[in-house]
């Protein structure tokens, strides 16, 4: 008899434990937790909302669930000056990361304009350069209210054989939306 209470609670304590087993897909833009698993749809309907773009090229513009657009301009190879910082190989990588709030709510842009860079297959990590002759002093982001644009220009040091394969992550202002990532080559 003890021995039959006992499977009885075993099975009971795994079915349960088997009912608790689903994962922690987070999908940016839902209120809602995903369906059972099925099999996945074809084409997006009417009632389906689409995925958000959280991966593009340079030059393209993606914008947030939050309705925050980036855009990030193709990576221009410049010379530095006697006075630059930063630079590898007498050069730095120079982007221009445009943000526009199509919110109705400001939104605190200031680490959105410090994106994370890297280069390679391996993924190492660009540091930042700085060239005051060029007009790069390190500027940020500030406030950006609805319906306003900011533009910042970021340098980092990306060594020549690597300027095929260059990653730029930018996260948005609230961290709940992924992050905006652009890849391609810089010239």
């Amino acid at each position: 008899m003890k021995l039959k209470i006992l499977f009885v609670a075993a099975a009971v304590a795994i079915g349960s434990l088997s009912a608790c087993g689903g994962s922690n897909t987070v999908t940016p833009g839902l209120s809602t937790p995903p369906a059972a698993a099925g099999p996945e749809p074809t084409q997006t309907t009417a009632t389906q909302t689409p995925r958000a773009k959280t991966v593009g090229a340079f030059g393209d513009t993606i914008t947030y669930p939050s309705a925050i657009a980036v855009k990030v301009s193709p990576g221009r190879v410049v010379p530095s000056s006697q006075t630059g910082m930063g630079a590898i190989e007498g050069k730095i990588v120079v982007f221009d990361l445009a943000v526009t709030n199509g919110g109705t709510e400001a939104v605190e842009g200031s680490m959105m304009g410090r994106p994370k860079v890297s280069y390679s297959a391996q993924g190492i990590e660009a540091q930042s350069a700085y060239d005051f002759a060029l007009g790069n002093s390190g500027g940020s982001l500030s406030t950006i209210l609805p319906g306003e644009t900011q533009t910042v220009t970021v340098a980092y040091g990306i060594p020549t054989a690597s300027f095929g394969d260059v990653r730029m992550e930018v996260h948005s202002a609230n961290y709940s939306d992924p992050p905006a990532i652009f890849k391609g080559a810089v010239h």
